[in-house]
């Protein structure tokens, strides 16, 4: 997540500022969603589709920049299909200028949103027209737009952070306990008000259920790039420059393995300091003298030689514990369960 995030605001995003917009689907429509992941993808291009003819309609002529991400998840891990979608909060005149614009109504985008997902529904024989009327008619319709998060321009990390959020993992390993002796899973969270609780408690088995309903399909794209931030526009402007640089394209070429691996060498360290706030490659027993970070010198796996380093220092006692016999699936908390309960083959 922290490389896309330096990789989004080298590579992508202009020094311009930016705005979230968030688009949701009432609880009605979410399973619908689940059966057909890729309408997913169709719901970006409406969401695309209004906030350009938004943006058209104040500066006509003018392109936005868009970067939308698909969120399967709600906070307690349910099935909550909606889309964030990060903005510049303004734009780009075929000129290159950038026109700062107010934030698009949330309210016109909900409608907008609102009729054009209904619609869809119906032509595609999912929903009754009946129900596509009464659903137009509801006062609360569980359609939404939210557009209230704005990151100045002299903000990088604002926007670094903002694209992290929107792209982060579904479920946080700290939220999450589990109980061995029932095999039962603990997952707290903000207060869901659709559930009406802040928690989930399940089998294990159900909660590895409920985490699959987030693994996207093949050749699923969970993240889009349209308007002044899409892939072509953005090769465009790289051959401009190109051109008015007088040099050539570079040729397209795969980067050799070793070429690779000496680049990303230093990106872990870097990232260990983000997260950590610690610079791994600071000795412990060296920071008061200006000796350099450590370096790594020698990948060792032979078990022999790890013995033969640690036992003198005194630290292959606190490493080398024993492995644990293997466990009997029959004495499993869920294994008499599951064994009785009725088996259905996939189609």
């Amino acid at each position: 997540m922290l490389l896309y995030c330096e990789w989004v605001e080298e590579n992508v995003l202009a020094r311009v500022p930016h705005r979230q917009y968030v688009f949701t689907l009432p609880r009605l429509l979410r399973p619908i969603f689940a059966r057909r992941r890729e309408w997913l993808g169709e719901l970006c291009r409406i969401a695309a589709r209004l906030l350009a003819e938004a943006y058209d309609e104040a500066l006509p002529g003018a392109r936005p920049a868009l970067i939308l991400f698909v969120q399967t998840f709600g906070d307690l891990v349910n099935f909550n299909p909606h889309l964030h979608v990060l903005a510049a909060d303004g734009a780009f005149l075929p000129d290159e200028r950038f026109v700062a614009l107010p934030p698009v109504p949330g309210n016109l985008l909900a409608e907008g949103f609102r009729h054009a997902v209904l619609d869809f529904l119906v032509k595609n024989e999912t929903l009754a027209d009946e129900l596509r009327s009464r659903m137009l008619a509801w006062r609360h319709c569980g359609f939404s737009a939210h557009n209230a998060v704005r990151v100045p321009a002299e903000d990088a990390e604002g926007r670094k952070k903002l694209a992290g959020y929107m792209l982060r993992a579904p479920m946080s390993l700290e939220k999450m306990t589990y109980d061995a002796a029932t095999g039962t899973v603990i997952y707290r969270s903000k207060m869901n008000a659709g559930l009406k609780r802040n928690f989930q408690i399940m089998p294990g088995a159900a909660w590895l259920e409920l985490l699959c309903q987030h693994i996207p399909d093949r050749y699923e794209h969970l993240v889009r790039y349209v308007g002044w931030y899409s892939n072509r526009v953005r090769g465009e402007r790289a051959k401009k420059v190109f051109m008015q640089a007088g040099t050539a394209l570079p040729a397209l070429s795969v980067e050799p393995a070793t070429t690779f691996a000496a680049r990303a060498k230093p990106a872990w360290a870097r990232l260990i300091r983000k997260v950590y706030e610690t610079d791994p490659l600071e000795c412990p027993k060296c920071r008061s003298v200006k000796s350099g970070p450590m370096r790594v010198i020698a990948l060792i796996e032979d078990l022999g030689i790890i013995h033969r380093i640690l036992d003198p220092l005194g630290l292959w006692a606190s490493i080398a514990i024993e492995r644990s016999p293997p466990v009997d699936p029959a004495s499993w908390p869920l294994y008499a369960s599951l064994e009785s309960a009725p088996f259905y083959p996939f189609a």
